[in-house]
């Protein structure tokens, strides 16, 4: 990866406030004792020296994010036992693993715009001492609900990591740099759910589940202060008021349809449910209004109308609702009566997906400049739609090897296209406003995330009717999931036509406060 030249007035790098002159203020406490602080200054002054800074910056973020992200999965796989442990119901406990997906769509914007004011390091850093105090907490959990909003509540900090790892990567790195960074970025966002499910599943067999969060929250503390003395300030508009009306009114609105979107799944189309859809949609109308009206909106208005903003999120939108739908349905069908396979080989054979998407990550990245995002992201979402039909042919005695093979396919894909697509809205974007426009996307992407597994798990549970003795027949069941799958290949090849509306992005960033189309 080149190395920017920070003369260059439009590179990110000569925007970076220096470590050295960021003052103790910039870390998530207010007092810094004066040893600790002139240590971080030298420390800071040598790794920003260092020709290879970017590269020692973007280990530091990625380190950060490996530690937060350990536990995402491990969770799910052992709800039954801490519902067990905890003396509480499943459906309790499962809310440990709904509630952070919620809290990364309901506030990433928010601490994204907080980023781009106040400065990505300080929200950064925060977040991780956040994250690391409750995590330690959930070890200490005496019952469900004290698990779920401890669980929660790290997540909050986890909510504000996301955004500032991005927006760091994507000021960090000029636009022919970004997809190969960000493709590091897909590695350890997706490998390291993997290495936390093999290692918890160790540790957890042998001491428990507890043990788990006794050692990451350490190691998420460490993270933190490795990062705090190494990364750079970024710049700062302290004189920009927060748009608080329409953070509250955009929180309220997404929070809203994601909760009507899992509950309809649950209990279907209650008043509950139905209150909730039409508040989101009037909620959102409100945002509309409030972003129109505010001299600094927090999601500038413009970037809605912008190709290169609305496309790639959209195929991302589409690609991550196939994708984790079918995540969710692959373990269920397998475990079916008609299949039979054990939780372990069920287990065994899931992680090849996760684990290719973050091999091809770095891969694709590094690609970018030669083949264009749009090949990319077209190949991606096609191998994505592929693994949706070969799911959708598996039959009973079939071996692991075919289910395998399709899954493997569909990392592949994911791979190729989310950091290119990434990299397509930050190349888009302003330099000021990469932490919200990095949040925005996500957030739509985690909205689509959650109607795919709702959706899709939904139309499963629909089509295997049972009969009059409550059994449900091996035929209807695996029609059902092959039809559920073929659903799924058409959202991933609606995403693969999106991809034909991207264009060729200019080589040369727009300066600060200009966008590109």
């Amino acid at each position: 990866m080149a190395r920017l030249d920070p003369s260059d007035e439009h590179d990110e790098p000569a925007r970076l406030t220096p470590l050295t002159d960021s003052g103790a203020g910039s870390l998530p406490m207010s007092v810094v004792p004066w040893t600790l602080l002139m240590a971080r200054r030298r420390v800071a002054g040598r790794a920003q020296r260092h020709s290879g800074f970017q590269s020692i910056a973007l280990m530091f973020v990625l380190g950060a994010m490996f530690a937060v992200n350990i536990s995402v999965t491990l969770v799910a796989v052992v709800i039954p036992t801490i519902a067990s442990d905890l003396g509480a119901s499943e459906s309790t406990v499962v809310w440990a693993v709904t509630g952070p997906i919620l809290a990364a769509a309901v506030l990433g914007p928010t601490f994204g715009k907080i980023g781009d004011q106040r400065g990505h390091r300080t929200v950064f850093l925060s977040g991780l001492l956040m994250n690391a105090v409750f995590t330690l907490l959930v070890a200490f959990s005496w019952n469900g609900v004290s698990f779920v909003s401890f669980r929660l509540l790290a997540a909050v900090g986890g909510a504000a990591i996301g955004p500032s790892a991005l927006a760091f990567i994507n000021r960090l790195f000029g636009p022919d740099d970004r997809a190969t960074a960000l493709g590091f970025w897909s590695f350890v966002g997706a490998g390291s759910p993997v290495i936390g499910v093999v290692v918890g599943g160790l540790v957890i067999d042998s001491w428990g589940w507890r043990p788990v969060f006794w050692f990451q929250a350490p190691l998420v503390l460490i993270a933190m202060i490795a990062a705090g003395f190494v990364l750079p300030e970024t710049s700062r508009r302290a004189r920009e008021r927060f748009d608080i009306a329409g953070a509250v009114m955009l929180a309220a609105a997404v929070g809203g349809g994601l909760m009507a979107v899992t509950l309809v799944g649950q209990t279907g189309p209650t008043p509950l449910v139905l209150s909730l859809f039409v508040g989101s949609l009037v909620g959102l109308g409100i945002f509309t209004r409030i972003e129109q009206r505010s001299p600094h909106p927090l999601i500038p208005p413009r970037y809605w109308k912008m190709r290169g903003f609305v496309v790639p999120t959209t195929v991302l939108t589409l690609l991550f609702a196939a994708y984790m739908g079918s995540f969710v349905l692959t373990p269920l069908m397998l475990q079916s009566g008609p299949f039979g396979f054990t939780a372990a080989q069920t287990g065994l054979v899931i992680i090849c997906r996760p684990l290719l998407f973050a091999v091809t990550g770095p891969i694709a990245g590094s690609l970018a400049p030669r083949l264009g995002d749009r090949l990319l992201a077209g190949f991606g979402t096609f191998c994505v739609a592929s693994s949706m039909f070969l799911l959708s042919m598996a039959r009973p005695g079939q071996t692991l090897l075919f289910v395998a093979l399709a899954l493997g396919i569909a990392g592949i894909g994911a791979g190729a296209a989310a950091p290119v697509l990434s990299a397509r809205v930050a190349n888009t974007v302003a330099a000021e406003d990469l932490g919200v426009a990095g949040a925005a996307q996500q957030m739509v992407q985690q909205f689509g995330l959650v109607i795919g597994i709702q959706a899709l798990q939904a139309l499963q549970t629909t089509l295997a009717t049972e009969e009059a003795d409550g059994s449900v027949l091996n035929d209807t069941l695996i029609r059902s999931y092959s039809v559920s799958f073929r659903v799924a290949m058409g959202i991933a090849l609606i995403g693969s036509l999106f991809t034909l509306a991207l264009r060729r992005f200019p080589a040369q960033q727009p300066a600060t406060g200009q966008t590109a189309n």
